[in-house]
């Protein structure tokens, strides 16, 4: 059963049958009406390039707003949507959501004489006013066609997206987002592809393999696409554990979808780093819980609770979503919300974060200003700061105020202050709707605002792959740090002049560990292992560092520690490393708050201006090239536009809590931190980014010694998993590896070395198999590049080398680009690189054409079975590189192959004849007509061929021939002059396409035959598709006039 099979069986039909129980119209165009453009595929469109059903939505225009709108007026609505044209996707989308959301307008009600009436496409108020309409293989004509699985449709406009893909082959949800990237012109090519107008209106898309499904928006990557495992408000209980089913209930039920479209989906970001943001399924559940509870609460005191969401999974946007919706809800929409903070950073964090909800947010510097801001009759957004009242000031802050309708948002409500503002809150605003959010789990001994109303812990946001696990490693410990005796001596030089009776005086005088911790000659040391940690085992993959220091004046020490370090370190390298260049370019920074009465020598104010705090942050969160320094060694891997060689950010109490930065790995720790500074702080690591797995926290202070005691306050269900020990990823490589190894011996292969690999690589020629082990070897690589250079057992290095050679063999055998070395990490590449090379194979050579001398030499002395392997698949290879250029003959080909292969299965030597003789008849080239031969046009007989097969044989005279014949000079002449276009295949050449096809149409025309005129829709697609491919041949053409 091929993969398209077993997709439309076991994936999109059953999708269709789910979304058809929850209410959806579905509708199947055949492949036959998309192939012959039938009337049932174009759907009451003008052409294909169009994307909207204007029947049905000038229908609905008509139903929502009234029979008062005159036919001139609903095409004028649609004109307004249907042209927005900005120079990008990104842009084209914004707009088209706006006018969506906000509606627009005509010039004049003619019936009642109101003037600029508005006009709604869609009714959120009412779901029943509109048509809910699912497409499968709804085609696009666009910079190529496109045929998506699974089209969504409300009132004929397209929201959802969504690409199916057959469960059992390698990473279906990787390559349904290149597939949906490719559709939306998203990836980056040099030409344009794909259809992206159908996106214009797009709300969000989803990639489902039936056990997996994952949404995202138009400008996700792949590690942004998320499961959706809540089916919210129905019960987790009424569906299995496809991920499909869940997700289709949630977030495609009609109700659901337009709230989540309405309320749940913001644009982040400026300029080209905007980002369109879908909630994910905590954050709409939490909101809807909320709001379940403010309404439907007996007394004022329960409307009151907790949401819990786990450090990275967007608390402060669930926050937003919160407010957005409430606004939407009648019986809420005259509420006052007020947000509450206690942090500087946090505020200013927060009114940015806040600014999303589309209100102008309103900042009260005391108790009275909060007051009058009120007091008014406005629903308005309010914020302060906790701080900025005394107990009796906050209670006289809503004196005579009716506190009922205001909503109190509390942001960090773990930290233990809140504790004793809670009574005061509580008697400033008795009557308030009080929701705390925390990223931390409530203390124990903190409750002062009610019970949880949602949770989502560290365990679940890991699990989703909404944040990455966190790994700690202690540098305390003898088996951690190399050099420990030099690191034990340098450190005990700190005291080698002092008497017992001097360190125990030491001791009672500071009662702490400050001077100790703050000792140049200590930091000195430390730093200096932090460089040597932090380039072996996390410069490779391209991340970055943050330390924390025990204090200001420590923190300052650190910095310059570093930079020294950093300068050592690139000194004694070996000018042949690959990564002298980027480590001469590393950099370290400090953060640190100021205070007034600062001695400007000690803490130099530079380090605490907020324009160097931006900008540290700013050049932080970059990467550090564009480009890996084992590809490519030059200087345009740094371009300082986009990347930034920052490495190190040092601080003390800055940074620690609201900072994101997701290409941060490591925290190295070297500061006591206790209950929710502790979650907080690690939390900075577990932020997701390509290619990540895992964040790290070396310890140097011994946090992880008493992580038992610094949580103490909580409860364990609660903290569970907060960090794992990295013991914890030795067991895991042991596990990866017993499953790379097993599934040789289960299909016959009892032992993996460099003698089996042949063996190996044939069984791998099964395409199935060859995804299964594409996935173990992943997994087993992922997990030793994290762990180097950390001592392995032998045999895991040995066995990752031979995994390696067979991944290399089979990738250049069967030009799977999947198993390319890529998407392994750096320290592995770098391993296996070296491996390859010490066993004469060059890792950077691509695979040999069949028809290059090469080939022959490669294949002397190897036995039949792997010459007839290699050659069968070579020829594969080589017939679905040129099948696009010239497909009838191609497909021919296959066809002749195939059948070889299936007679002589088995039969090594005769199969390596027959093959043979096979090559030696594709390598003489196609047989040319005279006339083209002449013309020197080969290229001539693909769209020679390609007009011949609307016949059949019989049909094909010596003067319907004649016809064909110049039927394709005159069409190829007409493309190889329009083809010299600047841009005729991108987004700016849609004009010359049209103008070409229109020449073609009228061509076909005049030769009046009418099996080429009744399939005028195919051959244009199929004469457009071939000139593609052959553009080179075209333009160097010279073909007369």
């Amino acid at each position: 059963m091929s993969s398209w099979i077993r997709e439309a069986a076991f994936v999109e039909n059953k999708f269709l049958e789910q979304l058809e129980s929850l209410g959806w119209n579905t509708l199947v165009i055949e492949d036959n009406d998309n192939k012959h453009r039938t009337s049932k595929a174009l759907l009451g469109r003008a052409t294909f390039k169009d994307v909207i059903l204007e029947d049905v939505l000038s229908q609905k225009i008509k139903d929502i707003n009234g029979t008062w709108l005159r036919d001139e007026q609903i095409k004028e609505v649609i004109s307004t949507l249907k042209n927005i044209n900005h120079s990008t996707l990104f842009e084209n989308n914004l707009a088209s959501t706006e006018l969506l959301l906000e509606n627009t307008s005509v010039d004049i009600n003619h019936e009642t004489g109101v003037k600029s009436p508005t006009v709604k496409y869609i009714d959120f108020d009412d779901i029943s006013n509109n048509h809910f309409l699912a497409i499968s293989q709804f085609m696009i004509d666009g910079a190529q066609t496109i045929i998506p699985d699974i089209t969504l449709f409300v009132n004929g406009i397209p929201l959802v997206v969504i690409e199916c893909k057959a469960p059992d082959i390698t990473d279906p949800i990787h390559e349904g987002v290149n597939q949906l990237k490719r559709y939306m012109n998203t990836r980056g090519t040099q030409q344009s592809e794909g259809a992206s107008k159908l996106f214009n209106t797009n709300a969000f898309v989803v990639v489902s393999c039936r056990t997996q499904a994952k949404s995202g928006t138009i400008s996700s990557n792949l590690e942004h696409y998320l499961s959706w495992k809540d089916p919210y408000p129905k019960s987790l209980d009424e569906f299995g554990k496809d991920e499909q089913d869940i997700l289709v209930a949630g977030m495609l039920d009609k109700q659901n979808l337009l709230e989540i479209m309405r309320n749940f989906i913001i644009v982040m970001g400026s300029g080209r780093k905007r980002v369109k943001v879908v909630c994910r399924y905590q954050q709409y559940r939490a909101v809807k819980k909320t709001i379940k509870r403010i309404l439907e609460s007996e007394t004022l005191e329960d409307r009151n609770g907790v949401i819990w969401h786990t450090q990275g999974s967007g608390k402060s946007l669930t926050m937003v979503f919160l407010v957005r919706y409430s606004r939407t809800i009648k019986e809420l929409q005259d509420y006052k919300i007020l947000f509450i903070v206690d942090r500087s950073d946090l505020q200013e964090q927060l009114e940015e974060t806040a600014t999303l909800i589309g209100e102008e947010i309103l900042v009260a510097s005391n108790g009275s200003d909060l007051k009058k801001k009120l007091s008014n009759d406005i629903s308005n957004i309010n914020m302060t700061m906790m701080q900025k009242f005394s107990e009796g000031e906050f209670e006289k802050a809503s004196d005579g105020i009716d506190t009922s309708k205001v909503i109190v948002l509390i942001d960090e409500a773990h930290r233990t202050q809140y504790s004793k503002f809670g009574s005061a809150l509580r008697l400033a605003l008795p009557d308030a709707v009080k929701i705390a959010f925390t990223g931390t789990p409530v203390s124990k001994t903190v409750g002062s605002f009610g019970s949880y109303i949602d949770t989502y812990k560290i365990k679940e946001a890991v699990e989703d792959g909404a944040t990455v696990p966190i790994i700690y490693e202690g540098m305390t410990s003898k088996d951690t740090i190399k050099n420990r005796g030099e690191f034990d001596g340098k450190f005990e030089d700190l005291f080698a002049d002092l008497t017992k009776e001097q360190i125990e005086l030491i001791k009672k005088k500071y009662g702490t560990k400050g001077d100790i911790l703050e000792a140049p000659k200590r930091i000195e040391v430390i730093a200096k292992n932090m460089v040597e940690h932090y380039i072996q085992n996390i410069l490779p993959n391209g991340y970055k560092a943050q330390v924390v220091s025990s204090s200001r004046k420590a923190a300052i020490v650190y910095n310059e520690a570093l930079k020294k370090a950093l300068k050592e370190y690139y000194e004694d390298l070996e000018d042949s490393n690959p990564y002298k260049k980027l480590i001469g370019k590393l950099d370290s920074t400090v953060v640190i708050s100021s205070k007034h009465n600062d001695n400007a020598d000690q803490f130099p104010k530079e380090f605490s201006t907020k324009s160097h705090k931006d900008n540290s942050v700013a050049s932080f969160k970059k990467p550090l090239f564009t480009t890996s320094p084992l590809e490519s060694s030059t200087e345009d891997i740094f371009d300082p536009l986009k990347t930034s060689q920052l490495a190190f950010l040092v601080v003390s109490d800055m940074l620690l809590t609201g900072f994101d930065a997701p290409i941060e790995q490591v925290m190295y720790l070297d500061k006591k931190l206790t209950a929710h500074n502790l979650l907080q702080a690690i939390a900075r690591v577990n932020r997701t980014y390509e290619g990540k797995t895992r964040g790290l926290i070396v310890d140097y202070y011994g946090v992880g010694a008493h992580l038992k005691e610094a949580l103490a306050n909580y409860e364990d269900a609660d903290v569970e998993d907060v960090m794992q020990d990295f013991s914890s990823e030795l067991s895991q490589l042991e596990l990866a590896h017993r499953k790379a190894i097993q599934f040789f011996s289960e299909n016959k292969i009892e032992e993996i070395s460099e003698q089996t690999i042949e063996d190996a690589v044939i069984l791998l020629a099964d395409e199935k198999l060859r995804a299964e082990f594409k996935v173990l070897y992943k997994t087993f690589t992922k997990l030793i590049d994290f762990i180097l250079p950390h001592p392995i057992k032998r045999y895991f290095l040995d066995d990752a080398k031979v995994l390696g050679l067979i991944k290399n063999e089979a990738h250049r055998r069967y030009r799977d680009e999947e198993l390319y070395i890529e998407g392994i990490g750096e320290k592995v590449k770098k391993l296996i690189n070296e491996h390859l090379e010490s066993e004469g194979i060059e890792t950077k050579v691509r695979p040999i054409s069949i028809f290059d001398e090469e080939f022959e030499k490669a294949l002397n002395g190897r036995p039949n079975k792997a010459v007839a392997s290699e050659m069968e698949h070579a020829l594969r290879y080589t017939i679905r590189i040129n099948l696009e250029k010239d497909p009838i003959h191609y497909k021919s080909l296959a066809e002749k192959l195939e059948k070889i292969i299936a007679e002589h299965k088995g039969e090594w030597d005769k199969l390596v004849e027959k093959l043979s003789k096979f090559k030696e008849d594709m390598k003489d080239g196609r047989e040319v007509l005279a006339v083209f031969k002449e013309m020197k046009c080969n290229v001539c007989m693909a769209y020679n061929d390609m007009f011949e097969s609307f016949y059949n044989e019989d049909e094909l005279t010596a003067e319907i021939k004649i016809i064909i014949i110049e039927l394709v000079i005159e069409s190829v002449q007409a493309t190889s002059r329009e083809i010299q276009r600047v841009d005729f295949w991108g987004s700016t050449g849609e004009n010359a396409r049209h103008n070409l096809e229109n020449q073609l149409v009228r061509m076909i025309a005049t030769t009046k035959q009418s099996n080429l005129i009744k399939n005028m829709s195919s051959i244009k697609e199929q004469f457009m598709s071939i000139s593609k491919e052959n553009q080179k041949a075209l333009e160097e053409l010279n073909i007369a006039n």
